[in-house]
């Protein structure tokens, strides 16, 4: 029996060579669910490119708190017209200090303007930089799944891939996501009842570009069924001021091209909507 799985492109919106790389990997089979920043610029734009792909593709929405401009008033009000840099807000939350009520209006304003320009509610929510698993903020995303998104049965993406000996070492980025709420989290969403990726893979060092190719055979053995594997894929962008850009690149390449399916093949593997997996999300 193959191994069903999601494979996730988040950051679709966040710049013309990221969207059009997502759109890419679309036509050609090679995505089934796409995450959405929509408090930039290009989101309304984009998100008409996107319209065609609903029923082939989830779409959700990618919320953010790190990168950009806030959409509610109640957020600017309270913390600035400008989004903090990720290790400010990640300390403003564990030291409780993120303003509930902002918190919940910015969401919000996130699922109006998906909803306005997607034509439709995101069929899963999930965070940049994972940030809707923090303390305060994974709370206030329950309370809004349940004012906005239980009816038609959305799912949450849960961080939740496991912690090896050496990751303490060669992987702290893993380290930090998993302590920042994995576990928490994990509790609000089996006590909510919200359906939610039963194990997760695609963290790695963005610095590592050449070896995605093995790395993502690593992610496929790791997941289980029923899981989710986050990419980001980007189209070639030498100007992008985007720190990420070579490793957008580098899983563009990886997954337009001859190898991805092969090794989706030998691992038995296929790729499926959240939706339909029975007993996973």
């Amino acid at each position: 029996m193959k191994k069903r799985i999601v494979l996730c492109a988040d950051d679709y919106g966040q710049a013309p060579e990221v969207s059009q790389g997502i759109i890419n990997l679309l036509r050609a089979g090679r995505l089934s669910a796409v995450s959405c920043m929509v408090n930039t610029p290009y989101w309304v734009e984009h998100a008409q490119w996107l319209r065609p792909f609903a029923g082939v593709a989830d779409l959700g929405l990618h919320v953010n708190l790190t990168e950009g401009r806030a959409l509610s008033s109640e957020y600017v009000k309270k913390h600035g017209e400008e989004f903090q840099p990720l290790s400010r807000v990640l300390c403003s939350a564990l030291l409780r200090q993120l303003d509930r009520r902002a918190i919940e209006a910015e969401c919000h304003a996130q699922i109006d303007r998906f909803q306005e320009a997607a034509g439709m509610l995101p069929q899963f929510l999930d965070g940049h930089q994972h940030v809707h698993q923090f303390p305060i903020v994974r709370d206030v995303v329950v309370q809004v799944y349940h004012q906005r998104l239980r009816l038609q049965k959305t799912y949450i993406r849960l961080v939740n891939e496991p912690l090896k000996f050496r990751d303490v070492f060669l992987a702290f980025k893993k380290v930090i996501i998993r302590l920042s709420g994995t576990r928490a989290f994990n509790k609000l969403l089996e006590s909510n009842y919200i359906p939610y990726n039963q194990s997760f893979a695609g963290i790695y060092d963005f610095r590592r570009v050449g070896a995605y190719p093995r790395l993502f055979v690593e992610f496929l053995q790791s997941v289980q069924d029923g899981g989710l594997i986050m990419c980001h894929p980007g189209l070639y962008a030498p100007e992008s001021q985007d720190l990420i850009a070579s490793a957008r690149y580098a899983e563009y390449q990886y997954l337009s091209g001859d190898r991805f399916p092969e090794d989706c093949r030998r691992q038995d593997v296929a790729l499926v909507r959240g939706g339909v997996v029975q007993g996973g999300i």
